[in-house]
């Protein structure tokens, strides 16, 4: 049985974690949630509050029914926001103040059905009409009524259709390639990239340095092969589900753990391989020893096999 084999009989006879949380309050249904409070079913959601029904949703307060929800406010109904309030029904939209039906809006208050547009306000289906006749406009739509819904929609796709876009979306970047990535540096063929740096083939990642073929991952560094990373995970490699690790390499449900090498369902040890505890230079030689064996055998690389059946998991 070489070492790949033994990693994933641990992995098996390991009690596992029903769920991926980590440091929250009253938030118990939320999945690869770290620092939230009273957030309820979103999935991948860090330091949020008052938040429910929604997937990345990152520092934001009060949203439910929105994803890629960033720093945003009040917001129903949305994908794509950064630094948005009371906006409902839109998509992409930046720095936005009470915007509805909105798409690829930009620093924009009070619009409704627009597309497209940059710093502008009272607008409806991206024609001015001032402040007074807004309101009115406002206070006239219902938002339970099916049928104003439909034709708001279907006005605002129209426009969206003749209106330009952009081949990638990008803000603050510099030398950055891929889509949706946001105050980034040095990144290649990454997506869904925020405030990231030197890093490549990454999805979902956030606050990530000098790491590559990673997968949610929020406050990382130097990581390659991983899957869900965050505060402050250093230096891992082929591991999923770590937080505050360094140092560790083919493990799984690690938390608070350093130096750590096959192991499964550890918090806050060092010099661990396969749950045996070594001493450090013990743990040393071994490691060297097993990494030396995995070279020959031509398994060190390769990223740990999923045991989850797919009905079990979040894809679903």
């Amino acid at each position: 049985m070489n070492f790949l084999q033994q990693v994933e009989e641990l992995r098996r006879i390991t009690p596992r974690l029903y769920n991926i949380n980590v440091g929250c309050e009253n938030s118990d249904y939320c999945t690869h949630a770290d620092k939230d409070k009273n957030c309820y079913l979103v999935f991948a959601a860090n330091f949020s509050e008052d938040c429910m029904y929604g997937g990345i949703v990152l520092s934001s307060k009060d949203c439910v029914d929105c994803a890629y929800c960033i720093s945003s406010e009040l917001c129903y109904e949305c994908a794509d926001l950064d630094h948005a309030y009371n906006c409902m029904y839109s998509q992409e939209v930046k720095n936005c103040t009470d915007c509805f039906f909105c798409y690829n809006c930009v620093g924009c208050k009070n619009c409704f059905g627009c597309a497209g547009l940059r710093q502008k306000e009272y607008c409806v289906y991206n024609e001015y009409v001032g402040k007074e006749k807004f309101q009115e406009f406002i206070k006239n739509f219902s938002f339970k009524n099916p049928a104003q819904m439909d034709e708001a929609t279907r006005k605002m796709r129209e426009l969206d259709l003749k209106t330009p876009r952009k081949y990638m979306h990008e803000i603050s970047t510099e030398r950055c390639y891929g889509d949706y990535i946001l105050n980034s540096k040095n990144c290649f063929s990454c997506f869904d990239t925020y405030d990231s740096e030197d890093c490549m083939y990454m999805i979902d990642c956030w606050h990530t340095k000098d790491s590559c073929d990673v997968i949610f991952s929020d406050g990382s560094e130097l990581c390659y092969e991983c899957f869900s990373f965050g505060l402050g995970t250093y230096n891992c490699n082929f591991s999923n589900y770590l937080r505050s690790c360094v140092n560790c390499e083919y493990s799984e449900l690690l938390f608070n753990c350093k130096d750590c090498f096959g192991c499964v369902g550890l918090q806050g040890k060092q010099y661990y391989i396969l749950n045996q505890p070594y001493t450090r230079d013990e743990y040393v030689k071994k490691v060297a020893e097993i990494k030396a064996q995995m070279r020959l055998d031509g398994t060190y690389g390769q990223h740990l096999p999923t045991t989850y059946r797919i009905e079990d998991t979040a894809a679903v």
